[in-house]
């Protein structure tokens, strides 16, 4: 097994519990897989309020540079903070800064949240990241649940909130815009390579969009502290819709090429 498949049966047996909502059939459980929407534009009058309790609008963000777009669940008990964290050492060790060559706005899901929690959030996360004036280039939002679920509906990060265990499920990973809004590519699952992100964000800086996207099904689920234990069979079905996933991405791969060739 390659170890990118290590990787992602690894991040599905920690994550997982046994839930009854998710009890379902595969097709159900992808459901809450991302579901790339390249090119498509983003709601960039949607209105949030920042780390120091300013409105602020999406396009605020927007001034002709990439922009790497994080919806993030800061509650989260599982994969979120090892996503972002991930995110920030891999940017940290790119020849690029922040606020001079890209931008980085984090969304959190949960309208429950106030500035002082995502403040606290961007103090946090920024302790990883040694470029200078960082705190110009990262931006930590909340907001009303009907400007949060625009934006993840545009691009295609489906959610939902568990109430019998206060936490959101939700896909990990992020998204690379180009300046214009238009989503350009998007970064799945929680170890992202500091050279996959440099080309993402040259790609958007370029205004390309990625045509073929691999849907991932990787999910992030608190942990229901009664059970102590994971699925098995949730764990199986979550595997064999990944490898459905990429089996039919190879698919149309060798199509598309069979058609070019032809």
């Amino acid at each position: 097994m390659s170890s990118f498949l290590v990787r992602l049966v690894f991040a599905i047996s920690v994550v997982l519990p046994v839930s009854a909502p998710l009890a379902g059939s595969v097709d159900e459980l992808s459901g809450f897989a991302f579901q790339p929407h390249p090119g498509a534009r983003l709601p960039l009058a949607a209105e949030f309020v920042d780390e120091q309790a300013h409105w602020v609008r999406l396009d605020q963000f927007f001034s002709g540079r990439p922009v790497v777009l994080v919806l993030d669940y800061l509650r989260c008990r599982t994969l979120c903070g090892l996503t972002l964290g991930n995110l920030v050492a891999a940017l940290d060790a790119l020849p690029l800064d922040a606020g001079r060559d890209f931008q980085v706005v984090v969304i959190d899901i949960d309208p429950r949240d106030k500035p002082a929690d995502v403040e606290a959030a961007k103090v946090k996360y920024l302790a990883g990241y040694h470029h200078p004036v960082a705190k110009d280039g990262w931006h930590f939002l909340t907001g009303q649940e009907n400007m949060i679920r625009t934006v993840a509906d545009a691009v295609g990060f489906p959610y939902r909130y568990e109430a019998a265990l206060d936490q959101y499920i939700h896909p990990a990973g992020f998204v690379l815009a180009a300046g214009d809004g238009s989503i350009s590519r998007y970064l799945l699952g929680v170890d992202i390579g500091s050279s996959d992100l440099r080309t993402a964000i040259t790609a958007a800086a370029q205004g390309k969009a990625q045509g073929l996207v691999q849907r991932i099904l990787l999910l992030c689920h608190g942990k229901d502290p009664n059970l102590g234990r994971h699925s098995l069979a949730i764990e199986a079905a979550f595997i064999v819709a990944n490898l459905m996933a990429m089996a039919g991405g190879v698919v149309v791969f060798v199509m598309i090429r069979r058609r070019s060739r032809g």
